[in-house]
């Protein structure tokens, strides 16, 4: 029909997940819209921000970044592989809110966690100031936070299969329709091959549908 899946007929909208990562969230749009996903361009300059080049091919660059509050000398961070310790920073300065990086090339397929602790028990934000912090992968942010109590912990990486072998992703798609899902399909391709496809899907049913591979 040629007026996306949102908004005139509802509000439809379908996301891509890399190994539980969103990559692409959408909507609006006309008749179709393409998006690319993976290694589709390897010899284009790697995103603003990242230095994953300076690692070698089988690893990834992960960087944290973390912007204090008023009460920095609270705050600890850590990134462990394991039982390892592979990156740490803090407690920091009282008073001076700033910006904090720490960076290092890890191997690709790993499980690993980072936590970040505040002593006080009330988190990097708001209370105190607009404190945050977020995780990168390859110049990919994994995660952003700042309001918590204690602590907080996330696990990036390898994590969970999913049923895919260690060298493979898993991908999910999801569709959630507007009130003309007959007119909407999708299929996802690696060059000329259709990996995955769905649709059309019924009429003035708003469903959410899932497919991954």
């Amino acid at each position: 029909y040629g007026d996306g899946i949102c908004c005139s007929g509802g509000y439809g909208s379908y996301q891509i997940f890399v190994d539980g990562v969103r990559q692409k969230y959408g909507r609006e749009f006309e008749t179709s819209e393409t998006t690319q996903i993976g290694d589709c361009s390897p010899t284009s300059a790697p995103t603003v921000g990242s230095n994953s080049s300076a690692c070698a091919s089988d690893e990834s660059m992960v960087r944290v970044e973390l912007s204090t509050d008023n009460y920095g000398s609270e705050t600890t961070w850590e990134l462990k592989n394991g039982d390892d310790v592979l990156l740490q920073d803090g407690p920091f300065v009282d008073f001076f809110r700033r910006r904090y990086t720490k960076e290092m090339c890890v191997p690709k397929f790993v499980c690993l966690s980072m936590t970040i602790v505040d002593t006080y028990g009330d988190g990097i934000c708001c209370s105190e100031g607009s404190g945050s912090y977020k995780i990168f992968v390859d110049g990919v942010e994994q995660k952003s936070g700042g309001e918590f109590e204690s602590s907080e912990t996330t696990q990036i990486g390898d994590c969970d299969s999913n049923g895919c072998a260690s060298d493979e992703s898993m991908v999910r798609v999801q569709l959630l329709t507007d009130y003309r899902g007959s007119e909407t399909t999708w299929e996802l391709k690696s060059r000329d091959n259709i990996l995955l496809q769905d649709g059309p899907f019924p009429n003035f049913i708003f469903q959410l549908y899932t497919k991954e591979i």
